[in-house]
């Protein structure tokens, strides 16, 4: 793979996914991890992305392209979180995935109404610092108060992963699961870079009622290492963009909810 498309590549996962890690990118990529660092160094410092320890996220503001254009890729995630807080009802037991989404939704639920009578369980250390801090001021209030799940395990990228999480997580049953697609495609299905993160995920939609997917639009038609599960599994898609020719079809016959949301 030549410099150039390495980069593009990587500004691709970066833009889609809001981070990506430089173990993943060297198996997917097929080159040197020295190679990797370099790329993205190059790329920070035409300022493509950030580099952060272990990686690259995306800057703030960055686009992403829909049938209707263009909308910044911070505005497309809190427009999904927003929809996908929408379904949620008082006394839910749920959980937040990671990404920009999932961050968007712990703070709307965190200020809604119904926060209180909650159960609402997280791997995403961004989420949880949101939902734990609203939780406090709950008690400093002297009121009710939701009850907050970390699951644990080791950390990578700002979330837990890894075995402990597994086994964690095979012990919860969730009313719903709202989770942000990696990739998402009608052969594949839902998938992910982190092979340890896809076996979480497919826990969590197997152990749960309802399973509700925020599809970036980079995510359609994209298939990642790791898969989750076929699409028959989900329950609902919210995007902002339709399904393409081909996933559309599947999740149709499968009968999983669409749910197109207005820029």
């Amino acid at each position: 793979m030549l410099a150039h498309q390495r980069h593009d590549e990587i500004l691709r996962q970066v833009n889609s996914n809001g981070s990506v890690r430089v173990t993943d990118l060297v198996t997917e990529l097929g080159v040197s991890e020295m190679t990797v660092r370099r790329d993205i160094s190059l790329l920070a410092t035409q300022g493509k992305l950030e580099r952060v320890h272990g990686g690259a996220v995306r800057l703030e503001g960055e686009s992403v392209p829909t049938p209707g254009g263009t909308i910044a890729a911070n505005d497309e995630e809190k427009i999904l979180a927003q929809a996908a807080a929408e379904t949620i009802r008082p006394g839910s037991k749920l959980f937040i995935g990671a990404g920009g989404s999932g961050r968007y939704l712990a703070k709307i639920i965190s200020e809604s109404e119904i926060f209180s009578s909650l159960t609402v369980a997280t791997n995403y250390l961004p989420a949880m610092q949101i939902l734990d801090e609203a939780q406090q001021m709950q008690r400093d209030n002297g009121k009710a108060h939701s009850e907050i799940v970390f699951i644990g395990g080791q950390p990578i990228d700002h979330e837990t992963l890894g075995s402990p999480s597994v086994i964690t997580a095979y012990n919860f049953h969730f009313h719903s699961v709202f989770i942000e697609a990696e990739g998402i495609d009608a052969k594949t299905g839902l998938s992910c870079n982190n092979l340890d993160k896809a076996m979480l995920e497919k826990v969590l939609i197997e152990n749960s009622e309802f399973a509700t997917i925020m599809v970036p639009t980079p995510a359609w038609r994209r298939s990642a290492l790791g898969v989750v599960c076929p699409l028959n599994q989900l329950s609902r898609v919210i995007s902002v963009s339709a399904p393409p020719s081909g996933i559309a079809e599947t999740l149709t016959e499968a009968q999983v909810m669409v749910d197109i949301c207005q820029p």
